[in-house]
């Protein structure tokens, strides 16, 4: 795909239409090629533009949520990781930087604004924490990436814990 993507935040694929010519000279399989080609691009950016506005809203929830908040809300609303959210938020706070860029796909974005390409990590990993915990206490081998993910996962939680504990014990001293 030679041509970088058009404006990541900028109006949804659609707005322009190849205009079809009523002329007899008019190839209409080009016309269906040209819309189909316009309709795998505007994917590509709809993808792009859905996860930067994804990261914005995280964005505006974890300052509304405060401090000690957000992995809760994170864990009992959304289907995905807090380091998921992170990517999300990040692609929001570059997206100026997306749209100076030749990225096609989300992971590439990631990829790119990762530190190091050891430091990326999947919005959809392929197996939740919960089954990869399921399998490690059975014994099972995990990938490199599947360990990753769940001690991150056990990390989060175990903070998520503490800070739900903190709160608990704030509120017996209360009652004394």
């Amino acid at each position: 795909m030679g041509n970088r993507l058009s404006s990541l935040t900028g109006s949804r694929p659609g707005a322009s239409k190849v205009e079809k010519d009523n002329s007899l000279s008019v190839d209409r399989s080009a016309l269906r090629i040209i819309e189909l080609h316009d309709s795998v691009i505007g994917g590509m950016r709809n993808v792009l533009q859905n996860s930067i506005l994804i990261g914005e809203e995280l964005s505006k929830k974890k300052q509304e949520l405060g401090h000690g908040n957000w992995i809760p809300w994170i864990e009992g609303n959304l289907p995905f990781s807090e380091r998921s959210a992170r990517n999300y938020i990040r692609l929001f706070e570059n997206k100026e930087v997306l749209n100076r860029q030749p990225i096609a796909d989300l992971k590439s974005a990631i990829k790119f604004l990762s530190d190091s390409s050891g430091d990326e990590k999947e919005i959809n990993p392929s197996k939740n924490p919960t089954a990869l915990y399921k399998e490690f206490r059975e014994g099972k081998s995990l990938t490199k990436n599947e360990r990753l993910l769940l001690r991150e996962w056990l990390n989060d939680k175990a903070e998520s814990l503490k800070s739900k504990a903190s709160e608990l014990e704030k509120e017996a001293k209360k009652l004394k």
